[in-house]
């Protein structure tokens, strides 16, 4: 309605204005062909014309129809209309990709509205407007993507928010995708971004609570989802272990380590992390009896060489290491420690027996730098140079 009310007041305007100028001067027109002669004002002339070209329109429109014609008209309109469109997306992709944003934005813009897709063109080209830093041209673009297609909220929203992080606008990104989560909560590429901007604002807390989904529709591999709750939980633990005050900060920590998965909690990274934040708040005894209860389900140089190294009675130490060593026997880095919890005890010679042993196994620096160590307490400085020697050679080797 409000069209057509304009489309009348503009004529209305066109007529006054051409009446007011055919009333100051009408012209004058003359056509001669072969013996006929016509002679007329311009105005009338030009109307002529304008109703001949409207009568040849609508008589051609009319047959065409009369013929069934009509439609393949249209239809080969539209489809000539979208084979341009193709083209210029064609070429707007390309320059998208090489890099020539200028080209990219003005080829899918322009093909837009007569695309197959436009959602692709009007994506792409807020990616080319990004680049060029249009900001507000961008989130155009954006809008009109999103008004395009029928349940396109999705799609815009990720490239929202893959711009929005591109940018550094992290806060902004994660309230994208924390709102699209909301309608897909179980959209495996929504959680991958929310994974890995919760990682970027080192928020521990958020990214534990997001684990459980992620793992279950985050179609990530069993190796990357251990190293993601590795990483989390260690940060956790390191969060706990924070508190200022030692004495509470260590029951925090004792507490975070039990809310740990029982399927995680004994994983050599968590249980070597735990073992070490005790031990550095001077907690030894509760770091021997978590390593010693984790050895049990996992078994790993780092954490029975920690375990050698607690500020614990050498003799409680030496009867888990000593039973260890039944299963292992030829176990050198348990050896080194078992030599070690027997220099605390006093027995140089035990210790002896543990290095000569353990190298007899594997030519490894720190067996040589031990031996050198207990056979300069004992004397023998000859054979202790040798030995040091040999660790120096064997490190650089390493």
């Amino acid at each position: 309605m409000k069209r057509w009310l304009l489309l009348t007041i503009v004529i209305l305007l066109a007529g006054l204005g051409i009446g007011s100028l055919a009333g100051k001067d009408p012209g004058y027109v003359l056509v001669n062909w072969t013996t006929i002669s016509i002679e007329t004002t311009v105005w009338f002339f030009l109307a002529f014309v304008v109703v001949l070209v409207v009568g040849f329109y609508m008589a051609t429109r009319a047959l065409l129809a009369l013929l069934g014609s009509w439609s393949w008209y249209v239809g080969w309109r539209d489809e000539r209309s979208s084979g341009t469109a193709r083209k210029q997306t064609t070429r707007g992709l390309l320059a998208l990709a090489q890099g020539q944003w200028p080209r990219a934005e003005r080829l899918l813009t322009k093909s837009a509205k007569s695309a197959d897709t436009p959602l692709i063109n009007y994506l792409a080209a807020a990616r080319a407007t990004y680049e060029q830093g249009k900001t507000l041209e961008t989130d155009e673009l954006l809008n009109k993507a999103n008004q395009s297609t029928p349940g396109a909220e999705l799609a815009v929203g990720i490239t929202q928010a893959q711009l929005l992080i591109s940018r550094g606008q992290n806060e902004q990104a994660l309230a994208v995708l924390l709102k699209l989560r909301e309608s897909h909560p179980k959209h495996a590429y929504v959680l991958k971004l929310l994974v890995k901007l919760y990682q970027e604002l080192e928020d521990w807390v958020a990214l534990h609570g997001l684990l459980p989904a992620f793992g279950k529709t985050g179609k990530i591999s069993e190796e990357k989802l251990h190293q993601l709750e590795n990483k989390v939980y260690v940060q956790l633990l390191e969060r706990a272990a924070a508190s200022p005050a030692k004495e509470s900060a260590t029951e925090i920590l004792k507490d975070e380590y039990q809310k740990v998965p029982r399927t995680c909690r004994y994983r050599q990274q968590i249980l070597l992390s735990f073992a070490q934040l005790l031990h550095a708040r001077d907690a030894d005894d509760a770091a021997e009896a978590a390593l010693r209860q984790g050895m049990k389900h996992t078994w790993h140089d780092d954490l029975i060489s920690l375990y050698g190294n607690l500020n614990v009675e050498p003799e409680k130490l030496f009867v888990f290491a000593s039973k260890q060593l039944q299963e292992r026997p030829s176990d050198p880095v348990l050896l080194l420690t078992l030599a070690r919890i027997s220099l605390r005890q006093e027995q140089p010679e035990k210790a002896k027996e543990y290095l000569e042993t353990a190298l007899a196994q594997a030519n490894m620096p720190e067996l040589h730098a031990e031996m050198g160590r207990v056979l300069a307490a004992t004397g023998d400085s000859e054979k202790a140079c040798e030995h040091f020697e040999a660790a120096l050679k064997a490190q650089s080797a390493h």
